[in-house]
């Protein structure tokens, strides 16, 4: 399926995309469920937009290099420990190490899905989730990336940049036609939003990428101030709607926690005395 702006549901170019791209948006798929969750043919080929015998082909060659397994029985597919090795040094890995427990805290605590994103290009990129007992799966999943303008993490993301890089950033998706009503329709209204959400320190994004979907997103900055991601919690707008501030301030503290363990980084632990002598 493609957008408005020639590209597929996963920001892939879809007429001209090279078979690394669709390699990527495949293994990007299988983020949307959870870690170790199983796939069918049929909905990854749905999720990318793609033929089923082609996304079958990928599939057995990525079988064949160990980035994907197949269930003997089901027949369905999981990522292969291979990619989820390679996966453990991608990123950052002190941020993501230190973010799980945060985020996990505040979801318990606001009983919806708690996310972690990075900026990636003019997207904001999903790298952590983690769900409360009582949430329901709403919000993004680990490797979807999303627009700036119209979500919560993009829009705190930006929060650091100045009117011509929000343009820059921002300028082919505000062209792109939108069906949630409350999305800024032009960078005039972009901005006059981001100087509000600026001044009150967190971003609101609801009906705007999904309808019946309302997130809330907080900057997360290191040791030198720099904005290096944001934490969100996204839910359904019928049970968010009402707490936007009971949330922001859970979120604001949630950041502010991540900060202080990302400028005070556990220690290794101390050899035992004389070990060195029996390296």
């Amino acid at each position: 399926m493609t957008t408005a702006s020639g590209a597929d549901t996963n920001g892939w170019p879809a007429d001209r995309s090279t078979s690394a791209e669709r390699v990527a948006a495949l293994l990007l798929a299988f983020g949307k469920g959870g870690a170790g969750s199983y796939h069918g043919v049929s909905d990854l080929a749905r999720a990318v937009g793609r033929e089923r015998s082609q996304v079958s082909r990928m599939l057995h060659a990525l079988e064949r290099g160990g980035l994907v397994e197949q269930d003997p029985v089901s027949r369905r597919y999981r990522l292969g420990w291979s990619l989820l090795v390679l996966a453990s040094g991608a990123g950052d890995a002190a941020l993501l190490r230190a973010a799980r427990p945060v985020l996990r805290k505040v979801g318990a605590r606001t009983g919806e899905v708690a996310l972690l994103s990075v900026q990636r290009g003019n997207r904001s990129l999903t790298v952590l989730r983690e769900e409360s007992a009582q949430s329901l799966r709403a919000g993004g999943w680990v490797g979807r990336s999303s627009p700036m303008h119209c979500t919560a993490s993009g829009r705190a993301l930006l929060f650091d940049s100045d009117d011509e890089l929000v343009e820059a950033l921002t300028a082919d998706d505000l062209l792109a036609p939108s069906h949630g009503l409350a999305v800024p329709r032009n960078l005039d209204e972009l901005l006059a939003r981001l100087r509000i959400e600026r001044e009150r320190g967190y971003a609101v994004a609801s009906e705007e990428v999904e309808i019946g979907l309302t997130s809330v997103a907080v900057p997360v900055r290191n040791p030198a101030g720099d904005l290096v991601a944001v934490v969100n919690i996204s839910g359904p707008t019928s049970r968010l709607i009402t707490r936007i501030d009971e949330v922001a301030r859970r979120l604001r503290a949630a950041a502010t926690a991540l900060e202080t363990a990302l400028a005070n980084p556990p220690r290794p632990p101390l050899s035992p005395p004389g070990s060195e002598l029996t390296r």
